[in-house]
């Protein structure tokens, strides 16, 4: 790639003198450094627009529309949003088809039945916008559609949750590794590749003979990054191997019996002894501190489904002491934080990873003490 970073207004003007012989008046309010100064103006744009240019003709460097031409390359295309799949609890049956919105000001949307559970006056409720505002709101929610008999409504657990649109980050990286692992006949890219164009996924694990030759464990995460729900889980096994039998009816080769499935949830609790600053106590504290120590986790959990090396199929998603204090210990309001301990120990959480069992961590309480 070529650098035109030093292409300014300036050295342009300056490199266009430098050629005029010096036998010539030179001075700023001479005639010819006049006449070069709106050249030189126009060149710095060219040489801006031509670096823009360069840079949206390249995977680690465009951006926007231009990586979204990028990405065909490595047979893929942005994620759209997605709209959520929620679970609406009714005092009496309602009609598919029946609109709900949510009560939470500005950021109220609405809510569609578009399938009957199996508990009665339970059904699923799709967002009518997509992304991960269909996730957020929990809580009593307003007909749209007139049902008769109708006194109670609630949206409650989320189902399928909802995902924004794909970032350029998530987008490139996601090129990158299209470019350089090729999906081909049922390889772990490739089920990696088909689970995660699924609407609702966030990441997943891939276990090859898990147990036993033509066996295979896909554990999944949903896109709020924790783990999938049944429905989510169903709607994958139908796609990929229906009633697992391995008889090629889904996208998973003929012989591949695919097992999919979430991974456990390991609540992560978290004490420690803390200094804080003078004009701070525990109570303003205590929800910065849950706060910093949740951006961290999330981390692991975004990091859950990455293999740790080419020549082995092996994840990880531990939680390290040093990183809660660093956490901790980075938050506003709190100078030092000693005696930290995660579920009761003093070391570090290692989880387990295998074909058998696979877990992520969240948050459980956190208690501090001064």
């Amino acid at each position: 790639m070529i650098d035109f970073t030093e292409k300014t207004y300036a050295a342009l003007r300056k490199q266009m003198l430098e050629s005029v012989p010096d036998i010539y008046d030179k001075r700023d309010t001479a005639p010819i450094p006049t006449a070069l100064s709106p050249a030189a103006y126009v060149f710095e744009g060219f040489y801006l627009s031509l670096d823009l240019v360069q840079r949206q003709a390249f995977v680690q460097t465009a951006v926007g529309a231009s990586l979204d031409l990028l990405a065909p390359l490595g047979g893929i295309s942005r994620y759209p949003a997605s709209p959520a799949v929620r679970l609406g609890v009714f005092n009496t049956p309602v009609p598919l088809g029946a609109r709900f919105s949510t009560i939470n000001g500005a950021e109220s949307i609405n809510f569609v039945v578009t399938a009957q559970e199996d508990t009665p006056n339970q059904y699923q409720l799709t967002a009518e916008t997509a992304g991960a505002i269909g996730n957020e709101y929990s809580g009593p929610i307003l007909p749209i559609t007139s049902v008769q008999g109708l006194t109670s409504a609630q949206i409650t657990d989320i189902l399928i949750p909802g995902d924004d649109t794909e970032t350029d980050e998530a987008l490139r990286a996601r090129l990158v590794t299209a470019l350089t692992e090729k999906p081909f006949g049922g390889n772990i890219a490739s089920y990696r590749a088909a689970i995660l164009e699924i609407d609702g996924v966030g990441g997943v694990q891939v276990y090859p003979t898990w147990s036993g030759g033509g066996t295979v464990k896909c554990s999944v995460l949903g896109a709020d990054l924790l783990p999938a729900s049944p429905e989510l889980v169903e709607r994958i096994q139908t796609a990929i191997d229906p009633q697992r039998t391995g008889a090629g009816l889904g996208i998973a080769p003929i012989g591949a019996q695919v097992t999919i499935s979430a991974p456990e949830k390991v609540e992560v609790s978290v004490s420690a002894v803390v200094t804080l600053a003078a004009e701070y106590d525990l109570e303003q504290v205590q929800p910065l501190v849950e706060a910093s120590i949740e951006v961290y986790l999330r981390s692991v959990r975004q990091a859950w489904d990455t293999q740790l090396g080419s020549g082995t199929v092996e994840y990880a998603a531990d939680v390290y002491l040093s990183r809660v204090l660093a956490a901790i210990v980075g938050t506003t309001g709190v100078v030092n934080a000693v005696s930290i301990q995660l579920n009761g120990g003093s070391e570090d959480l290692i989880l387990t990873e295998t074909g058998a069992l696979q877990q992520v961590p969240t948050l459980g309480t956190v208690t501090l003490r001064e």
